[in-house]
């Protein structure tokens, strides 16, 4: 579904041809404001738990829950680094650069923000009668699309098809950058730089490529970036048992 950013992030073989198993975990944004074809759709998906890694600040203005679903907050507060690096470049004309290295310092900083929500939601996973589970945050992109990632990555599905799953929000991001675009223009009497809102918004292969590079010398490794949230080898033993066929 398009729409909200919602898809199952499995399906994918990894490098051992083992293939992730679909119907257990989903990603998406916000669930407020949904269509009733949405909930129809989402309540054929049998959920059972539903994780949210918005900021408390976020999930007190839209709850974001599901009727018949679990909701687990994980808040990874990112709202407020991203506002302040965002805001003295939105207006600046040919700024796309520095905003881009404005998030991806947000992404380096997501890493360590994230350790304690990746260790939660695999325990949760794991845990008995939790699955299937959605994950989301507000558009699903960061926050979640990290989260997804490093759990792709973790069970030996290679980097470029992470990165193309990783990418694939941006079909849900371009229709609303576009929307977004028309009522910038228009209050700013055509000022607001157009490259601007799409270099904000946009997931790019150099957030992410950031992310995991962070993980791999920060931490050494994704193991030990795991181990650091409590996930140790009898953990990831018990996510490949359930997530891979």
């Amino acid at each position: 579904m398009t729409a909200i950013n919602l898809r199952d992030f499995g399906g994918f073989t990894t490098g051992s041809g083992s293939v992730m198993k679909t119907g257990l975990l989903y990603r998406s944004g916000n669930l407020q404001k949904l269509s009733a074809a949405h909930h129809i759709a989402i309540g054929e998906l049998k959920l059972q738990t539903i994780i949210d890694f918005r900021s408390l600040e976020e999930q007190e203005k839209s709850p974001g829950t599901f009727p018949g679903s679990k909701k687990v907050s994980m808040p990874c507060n990112i709202d407020e680094i991203t506002r302040r690096r965002l805001r003295p470049l939105l207006l600046r004309r040919s700024a796309d650069d520095e905003i881009m290295d404005a998030i991806d310092s947000v992404y380096k900083e997501m890493v360590d923000l994230m350790v304690q929500p990746i260790g939660d939601m695999i325990r949760i996973i794991i845990g008995m009668g939790n699955c299937p589970i959605l994950i989301h945050c507000r558009a699903g992109k960061d926050r979640t699309g990290f989260a997804a990632a490093v759990i792709q990555w973790a069970m030996g599905v290679d980097h470029d098809t992470v990165m193309q799953e990783y990418l694939k929000s941006n079909e849900f991001i371009s229709p609303k950058i576009s929307k977004a675009m028309k009522r910038l223009r228009l209050f700013t009497l055509g000022l607001f730089p157009k490259g601007n809102l799409q270099a904000a918004f946009e997931v790019k292969a150099r957030y992410l490529n950031t992310a995991f590079f962070v993980i791999e010398t920060k931490y050494g490794g994704l193991e030990r970036y795991l181990a650091a949230g409590g996930v140790h080898r009898k953990d990831l033993d018990k996510l490949k048992s359930l997530l891979l066929s």
